[in-house]
């Protein structure tokens, strides 16, 4: 066993000079910074002394930029932010005081209550996408509004209600008059419903949209758009989808279009007619690799395959012969068989 040992810490003449060669080279790089330093030279007091000035100033509260240059800088850098008490004044905003509904006045009325221009503009801003003030106390939210300014305003603010409307525990705005019952589901202060509603007693300027019967392969994003549920986005993933396909064959193909809930669907699906489909074939004989792939139901396995089968047994002598890829299974066959054509 010791001869063992001793065999495995034994070196030869070469191996035990080229281990102290390495030591000795690992000394001198260790060692070596200690006696190369940089010379950095001799402090300059002039701006020894002014580091010293500017850190007693920073100390004691008296540094000038800190005071008003560097806050200002701050806020002014944010978005719809009052300025004008920064830096640390405590100068009060002079402003006019009235009565008010910050749903309807004026950008001049704002800025007679002494908000800044810019605050203002992004109150507007708000009002104007749909945005609403539904309570005094929602002013508290307005990003900018110092809280001196909101104490200020806030026994002066006056909403008005839209006649006839209650708020029920659902979120739902309901219409409890005589002749109507509208009921508006409420998403984050904007309404989608935007239509007017006239009535006898009051003008209702939200309603539920009303479904139209929609033929799907000739329908626009207008069209799907006025569907219960259907909004600029999802109309246009609809139209997407449809083009993509080459046209539906069956209403039931809508519910696949990316992002549409089931829900949804299901609301729609009443409106929606097809008539006789007039589907864009492809010819599975002479359509391109890229052609292939570009299809949802197809994508670039089975597309591969298809290449790849006609590369070696020449063309398609009927579309049933797809069942023979090992890619394809029988229900992929059949949703994708519609849009498949052999021509010689």
């Amino acid at each position: 066993m010791w001869e063992t040992i001793r065999g495995y810490l034994t070196f030869t003449r070469k191996e035990r000079f080229g281990v102290l060669f390495l030591l000795l080279l690992i000394s001198i790089l260790f060692v070596a910074p200690y006696f190369f330093r940089p010379s950095v030279g001799e402090p300059d007091p002039v701006a020894y002394e002014k580091m010293k000035k500017g850190i007693r100033e920073f100390d004691s509260g008296t540094d000038s930029s800190r005071k008003a240059g560097t806050y200002d800088r701050y806020h002014e850098n944010k978005p719809g932010m009052d300025t004008r008490n920064s830096g640390g004044s405590d100068r009060p905003v002079t402003g006019a005081l009235f009565s008010f509904d910050p749903n309807t006045i004026t950008e001049a009325e704002w800025q007679r209550l002494g908000i800044s221009e810019r605050l203002t503009q992004t109150i507007l801003h708000y009002i104007e996408k749909g945005g609403r003030f539904r309570r005094a106390e929602d002013l508290r939210k307005l990003y900018g509004l110092r809280p001196d300014d909101y104490e200020r305003l806030l026994p002066f603010v006056c909403i008005a209600r839209i006649p006839g409307n209650r708020q029920t525990r659902s979120g739902f705005y309901s219409n409890t008059s005589e002749n109507q019952q509208v009921a508006v589901k409420k998403t984050d202060s904007v309404y989608r419903q935007n239509a007017l509603k006239i009535t006898a007693n009051a003008v209702y300027p939200y309603r539920v949209k009303k479904g139209t019967i929609t033929e799907i392969n000739m329908a626009d994003s207008a069209d799907w758009s006025r569907l219960p549920g259907i909004g600029e986005k999802l109309a246009s993933r609809i139209v997407h989808f449809r083009d993509r396909l080459g046209g539906f064959y069956k209403a039931d193909q809508v519910a696949e279009t990316f992002g549409l809930p089931d829900s949804t669907f299901k609301k729609i699906k009443p409106f929606l007619t097809l008539n006789k489909p007039a589907l864009q074939l492809i010819d599975i004989n002479n359509a391109s690799k890229e052609i292939l792939q570009a299809h949802p139901y197809i994508r670039w396995q089975i597309a591969q395959g298809i290449i790849e089968y006609r590369r070696q047994h020449g063309n398609f002598q009927s579309v049933d012969e797809l069942l023979q890829l090992a890619q394809m299974d029988p229900q992929k066959f059949e949703k994708m068989r519609p849009y498949l054509v052999v021509k010689p």
